[in-house]
């Protein structure tokens, strides 16, 4: 495996951090990582979506963003979206340009999920296999773009998150013919507080809906 860092300037020529994986052999298939906003791609869930990635022969690219370092949310909410979609856009056009891929797979968490709405605007993208790690689901912008472009989705939530919100979230299902994992008692984090076993359990449930979402995409391609 060669790991990279591709030199990609975003918003307002600031580079945007990020970790290239490519396989030793020619692949078809791009996973792309888009964490939170303090939530890395280190976190367990996001590791294993992308361990899950590579070990079916996907080149992988990590948005390392570090927005927690800056004054990002001091920005009014055009803006924010304005530096999101510019970063995001500019190294995933690099990351594509490393070979040619013919399959697809977005992994977002949280903030995330709005990078993967940007992307989804992009022709590229409107094939993508979308996994959607707690969904802004009272993001009135993101659920349209979700209705409007309809990828093939896995939607993973827990009920004590403060963007849960069932209804919105079957519409969405429904609407992509999706599948959806929803944790009970499982906050923001998908972590079950005060209870660590049911928080590696809820774990495991993740990885293994990704497994398979993953595996059938693939399979597909």
């Amino acid at each position: 495996m060669e790991e990279y860092s591709l030199d990609v300037p975003g918003y307002r020529d600031q580079r945007v951090p990020n970790t290239f994986l490519a396989q030793p052999e020619p692949t078809s298939h791009l996973g792309i990582v888009l964490p939170g906003f303090r939530h890395t791609a280190d976190r367990a869930d996001l590791h294993f979506a992308g361990r899950i990635l590579l070990d079916r022969r996907a080149d992988l690219l990590r948005v390392d963003y570090v927005y927690s370092q800056t004054n990002f949310m001091d920005q009014p909410e055009v803006e924010q979206d304005a530096w999101l979609a510019c970063d995001v856009l500019a190294v995933c056009n690099a990351a594509l340009s490393f070979r040619p891929y013919q399959s697809i797979t977005l992994i977002g968490k949280s903030l995330g999920t709005k990078a993967m709405g940007h992307l989804l605007a992009d022709q590229r993208f409107q094939g993508a296999n979308c996994i959607w790690l707690t969904p802004l689901l009272t993001d009135e912008w993101l659920c349209s773009q979700i209705k409007h472009m309809r990828p093939r989705s896995l939607f993973i939530i827990g009920t004590a998150d403060k963007f849960y919100q069932p209804d919105t979230l079957k519409q969405l299902k429904n609407v992509t013919s999706g599948h959806s994992v929803v944790i009970e008692g499982a906050n923001h984090e998908l972590e079950v507080p005060d209870s660590i076993p049911k928080t590696l359990t809820a774990l495991k449930r993740m990885v293994q809906a990704m497994q398979e979402f993953i595996g059938v995409s693939l399979d597909s391609a």
